[in-house]
């Protein structure tokens, strides 16, 4: 998927399938592959073309998971961050609105869903990424 300035891609590569689940998935950007990690098919870009949000599995297993969180690339400083896990349950619904990240933790099993937004000017923990 390009960005929406034409300048950067996000290509998600089917990787396996969890039982009885989703597809969980390798994922390059600009055509390098973020190693050790893995993904689910949620994926967005920023209109500025700054930030990319993706779904990140923590856990394949099908006892244990699902476990996921959202990461965020921030392209032009070549970092990366990722939010509070969803534990047994899947991040979804990705939206920038100006400097907020919008998103919603699905937790199916529990019936329930919550609308979290997070001001990216406030977000820690970044780290640079394999670019």
């Amino acid at each position: 998927m390009k960005s929406p300035d034409g300048r950067h891609d996000a290509v998600l590569i089917t990787a396996g399938e969890i039982r009885f689940g989703p597809v969980y998935c390798e994922l390059k950007i600009d055509g390098v592959a973020q190693i050790n990690r893995i993904f689910g098919e949620e994926l967005k870009w920023s209109p500025d073309s700054r930030f990319l949000a993706v779904e990140e599995w923590l856990t394949t297993d099908y006892v244990s998971g699902p476990i996921t969180r959202a990461a965020i690339f921030d392209l032009e400083a070549h970092r990366c961050t990722a939010l509070k896990p969803a534990e047994r349950g899947f991040c979804r619904d990705f939206h920038f609105e100006e400097k907020t990240f919008v998103y919603k933790k699905n937790f199916k099993g529990r019936g329930e869903i919550i609308e979290l937004e997070v001001d990216l000017g406030s977000v820690s923990g970044w780290s640079r990424f394999t670019s």
